[in-house]
């Protein structure tokens, strides 16, 4: 599931687009930062059908040889262990990802075989795929740290497979990194025996759904406020100097400041500098924590600060 850094994130790269394309339809804006918030699970589930896709293309090869006019030894006796893979029937026989693909019809690996070939070579020629294939039994537990591995090492770093899904859909190159936590945390959280015919929804609860609406709409809507607190807060640095994405950041900490009174201010500033940490400049998050220090201490001068117990936080 999306944890909040995650849903900052994308708060960020929405306002950021609508902020860059001149648009006020605020509706229109919303449902767009929905439908990416949707596309994170889209693409989390295509990530789930490719190691489906991986097993089929190792039982599809031991078909072949065993139909074969002159097979050989191999060909005859072929090493099932990873068709048997235990977690990988798991997500084969899951009804809610045969459902969800049919559905949105997430049929990829039907028309890029190639790229699962591809992967499929890597795989097999490596020295971890062969150690495992050697290796006599199918305990649960030996099955999901084979697949936890593969996937770590041969599948969320691919480079082609970046590629092809950035080509898929622009969006996807930003969530990836999202979406292999999710299917690492997918795969962690099996056990043998339970019945798995469902997914982790892509939010805790409806709390954290709501969250990432509202705090697209208080950032859009009261952004003049936002900027008046930010202006003489930057010592050496004229307001209009500073990045666009810098401004955003802050605001969006701000608004959290004044308008989510549960959240304390120590947990925001410290997840927009490490979020200034992954989409600005090196030096950005040094300057945009102490800027937030100062519109906290001023808040809290002019008795603004509106937290509750939860929210609440000593400089």
């Amino acid at each position: 599931m999306l944890n909040r850094r995650n849903i900052r994130s994308k708060v960020m790269q929405a306002a950021f687009a609508m902020q860059q394309s001149g648009s006020d339809n605020l509706p229109n804006q919303e449902k767009l930062l929905t439908q990416s918030f949707n596309n994170i699970f889209k693409l989390y589930v295509t990530q789930l059908l490719l190691l489906i896709a991986l097993k089929q293309k190792a039982a599809e090869e031991i078909e072949i040889g065993l139909h074969k006019n002159f097979p050989t030894e191999a060909d005859l006796n072929p090493n099932y262990k990873l068709v048997h893979n235990k977690v990988l029937q798991m997500l084969e026989n899951n009804a809610f990802i045969k459902a969800f693909k049919e559905k949105y019809r997430l049929d990829k690996w039907v028309l890029d075989k190639e790229l699962v070939h591809y992967i499929w070579r890597k795989i097999k020629a490596s020295k971890f795929y062969k150690n495992y294939m050697a290796h006599p039994g199918n305990s649960f537990q030996e099955d999901k740290e084979f697949i936890l591995e593969l996937y770590k090492n041969f599948i969320a770093p691919e480079i082609k497979l970046h590629e092809s899904f950035e080509a898929d859909d622009s969006q996807w190159a930003d969530d990836i990194a999202i979406a292999n936590t999710l299917v690492m945390k997918t795969i962690s959280g099996l056990k043998e025996g339970d019945t798995f015919d469902h997914l982790p929804p892509l939010f805790k609860d409806e709390m954290d759904r709501a969250y990432g609406i509202d705090l697209f709409r208080k950032v859009i809507l009261n952004d003049q406020q936002l900027r008046q607190l930010l202006e003489g807060k930057t010592p050496n640095w004229e307001y209009d100097r500073i990045s666009e994405i810098d401004k955003l950041i802050m605001k969006m900490a701000i608004a959290e400041f004044l308008f989510f009174p549960s959240i304390p201010t120590n947990v925001t500033i410290n997840e927009y500098v490490e979020i200034a940490k992954e989409f600005s400049t090196p030096k950005s998050n040094v300057f945009i924590n102490g800027v937030l220090h100062q519109v906290v201490k001023e808040l809290k001068a002019q008795n603004k600060l509106n937290k509750n117990a939860r929210g609440s936080i000593n400089f």
